[in-house]
Formats: structure tokens, sequence, C-alpha cells
């Protein structure tokens, strides 16, 4: 880890090609003499290794023999600085030969080029952030929405950290208590051990809220997954052309044209959605069919929402009656789509409202449009509610990390509930909760996960 806090390190911060405005970084215990060397000052006589920190200045960037670009220069000192390092920042014409000169002129005088994430991963290493801070800075640049941003900033904060550390101190205070009764386990009364299984179910039910809010968030992050389904021939490929303005789905009047899903992305009032047009859901009639119904399934139970497509210029059948209560197990959001209306209706309110009770419904005719405009609406109503849950980003191995915790507390409350089970077992998995918990906010993670989380950051952040 020396590597990342002894030598200077460069790269160019704003996105390759031709702009008003291009930033390159450096950070490091040398880089003000290095930007000394090849910066020129309009005022005559000043010396940028003397000026006072966060002060911005004027001048050309010259290799010795010709002036490379007109720049401003901003110095930064540590350790008031995103890195907590010295950090210089030039802000040159935004194409690409001044900058890549800047930046070899720079290489020459003992710099390197910096790694993906570096800038954040030596304000982590500097004490600056915590890991769930650093992949807030990750959030925020990925932000797909202005919630997800919200969610982003407050990580970059510290707010779901300080909830964490919260946790993590509280689990240490029971581990230390137990270790000092666990000498002398005679002596633990009934009503000590009551006061821990309290502790402990406290602890269980924040961490429970905090993975249900991770769950929650991550429709946020990847997009609001909608699926299509009904029996085959209802219309779901129309529909998915309709809302995606183009057509994506091959569409027939033969029923089980799609054999398997067809995914698509949309912007929908500034919330990215993911639709998915499935197989429809039937006795499948040859192997590739039945591959296709199977990914339809699973597909389904990672919805946050349920299209369901019923023909309505047709008589209700078994078959829409069926597969609807198989999905409405599922628990899943569910829209009731009666499409076809420009064909007639021949399914009566009073047959939908047994048949499908409790679920809102929209008629729609994917060939008119009619009705598609009151569908997107319902669409954004049920994406706004799922908004203004609490919500919190994890990555994948935070989050399994969480869960983790989670199953060794429980397993800690069934010790404390069976007086025969031996205790000695018990502040060992405090002490793995800890760890855990310490992982999620790099207290003890290992260099490989750091590296890995760094790794999907872009080079010059």
């Amino acid at each position: 880890m020396k590597r990342y806090l002894s030598d200077d390190i460069v790269a160019i911060s704003t996105p390759l090609g031709h702009s008003g405005i291009g930033v390159i970084r450096l950070s490091g215990p040398n880089v003000i003499s290095i930007v000394k060397d090849i910066f020129i000052p309009h005022k005559k006589g000043k010396d940028i290794s003397k000026v006072p920190s966060h002060t911005l200045h004027y001048g050309k960037i010259s290799n010795g023999e010709r002036d490379i670009d007109e720049v401003m220069v901003a110095i930064l000192r540590a350790p008031n600085t995103y890195t907590r390092e010295d950090m210089v920042e030039i802000y040159a014409h935004g194409g690409p030969i001044p900058l890549q000169e800047i930046i070899n002129l720079i290489l020459s005088k003992g710099a390197r080029l910096a790694e993906r994430g570096e800038f954040t991963k030596r304000a982590f290493l500097n004490g600056r952030i915590d890991l769930l801070q650093a992949e807030g800075v990750l959030d925020i640049i990925y932000a797909t929405s202005s919630k997800s941003l919200e969610i982003a900033v407050k990580k970059l904060e510290g707010e779901s950290s300080k909830i964490l550390k919260e946790i993590k101190t509280g689990t240490e205070r029971l581990r230390i208590y137990l270790e000092a009764s666990l000498d002398f386990p005679e002596d633990v009364s009934d009503l000590e051990r009551k006061e821990w299984i309290v502790s402990i179910e406290n602890l269980l039910e924040e961490i429970k809220n905090l993975i249900e809010k991770a769950e929650r968030g991550e429709w946020i992050k990847r997009g609001y997954k909608i699926v299509f389904t009904g029996k085959p021939n209802v219309g779901k490929s129309s529909l998915f052309n309709a809302l995606m303005r183009e057509d994506r789905a091959i569409v027939t009047p033969i029923p089980g044209t799609t054999r398997d899903y067809i995914e698509g992305e949309l912007i929908l009032s500034g919330f990215l959605i993911r639709l998915f047009d499935t197989a429809g859901i039937r006795e499948p009639k040859d192997e590739i069919e039945a591959i296709g119904v199977k990914k339809t399934q699973e597909i389904i139970k990672k919805a946050n929402l349920i299209l369901f497509l019923v023909d309505i210029s047709e008589p209700l059948g078994k078959e829409d009656e069926e597969l609807f209560k198989e999905i409405y197990r599922e628990g899943i959001n569910i829209i009731l789509v009666l499409n076809k209306i420009d064909l007639g209706k021949k399914i009566t309110e009073k047959e939908l409202e047994e048949k499908f009770p409790n679920v809102p419904k929209v008629y729609l005719s994917t060939l008119t449009k009619e009705g598609l405009n009151l569908l997107e609406e319902m669409i954004l109503n049920y994406i706004r509610k799922d908004e203004s849950l609490d919500i919190l980003f994890l990555n994948n191995y935070h989050l399994q990390e969480l869960k983790k915790s989670y199953d060794l507390l429980n397993q800690s409350l069934e010790i404390l509930k069976n007086p025969y089970w031996g205790m000695d077992v018990l502040a060992e998995n405090l002490f793995e909760v800890e760890k855990a918990l310490g992982n999620i906010l790099g207290e003890e993670v290992s260099v490989d996960i750091v590296d890995k989380i760094f790794e999907n950051f872009c080079v010059g952040k």
C-alpha cells in the first residue's frame, strides 16, 4: 500500500473528446514542484510553490521550447484536499492533443499515470472517507435519477456509515460484556440472559432494516423492472413496441412468436425503466418453448411491476385465470392491461371484478395507442411510491457481509434461548459480526477487495 502514498500520480479527469475545458489532476508529495517546472505564471516573479492553498493562478504550460496551452492552475495543499495529499488541478482547453501533451510533460518529470479510482482510493487509505463513502462517489457519478443522486450524496456524507458504526459499537459492547461473564457462567442470571436476548433482537432488527433498504435500492441503481406477461397472443410484444416507441419485438397473429424474453430500456419522467417482453406462459409445445416459459417464470420473480395482459376482445378463458393466480401468489404489484379495445369488449366488468379482484386496470389499444398515456401514468405512480421508501445503496459484496452478520446474530439468539447450548461460541459469533461490519466500512477489509471496488471507478476520480 505504500506505493499509493509516496509517489505522484496524474490523470485527465474529464471525458476524452473535444470540450471547452479539460481538467488534469495530480496528487502526491511532489506535485506542486512538478507543475512549477512546467508552468509560467502570467504575473512575473510568482512562485506557485509558495502561494497559499486553494488559490487559482493564470499562466501557460511550456516544455521549455514552446508553449503548449494557456491554463488555470489550482494549488491545493494537504491535508485539506480530496486525497489529504498535496494536489494540483490544471484547467486547460478541452482538446485531446493539448491535454495529452501536458500529461506527457508531467510524466517526464517523474509522475505516473493514476490507476482507476486511485484518487478516491488515496482518500480512503488516508482516512478522509471510509469504504462506503468511497462507493458513494461512484454512485454519484452513475446516478440515473434525482432520487439515486440524493441517496448517493447521503452515502458520501456518511449517513449509512454512521448507522453501521453504531451497530458495530453495540455489538462490541455486548461481546465485551459477554466475554467477562463467560468466566463465571454459573453466575449468569435469567434476567441477564433476557437482557442479552433483547440486545441481540434489537441488533437483528437494525440489520434487517438495512438489508431491506439495500434490496429496495437495487431498482433505482439498475432500473425499474417491468415484466409483460399473459397467455400467448394477447399483445405483449405490441405493447412493448408501443412503450419503446420503436419496433423491437416481432409481432404476428401466430401465438407463441416470442420464444425468449426481449429487454429494452427507456427513460420515463427521469426514471430508468427496464421492460421485459416475455414468452407467453402456457403448456410448452416443444423444448425451446419450455426454456422460454422457464425464463419468463424466473424473470417475473425479479420484477418490480407486472403488466398482466388480457385480450378484452375475446371471452375470458381459464388459462387467463390460472395464470393470473400463479403470478398473484408472487406478491408483486400488478396492473391488469385489458388490450385490443379497438376490437370491442367481450368481458364484462362483473367478470373482471370476480376474477381479478383489487387489481388496478387500464383499457388499452396497442393499435390506436388509446390508453397508453394512462398506463404510463399508472406506472409512474408505482415508481414514485417505491421511490418514497427509505433506500440504501450497497454493492453485492457489502450486502452479503450484512446478511452474514444477520445470520450470525440469529445463531447467537438461538444459543441464548437454549440453556443447554455452550455459550463459548457466542462471543466468537459477535466478534465475526464486528468483523463483517468492519469489512463494509473498510476497517479490516483485504487489499484485494479494496482493489476490486476501485476497479469500477474511472481514471481521474
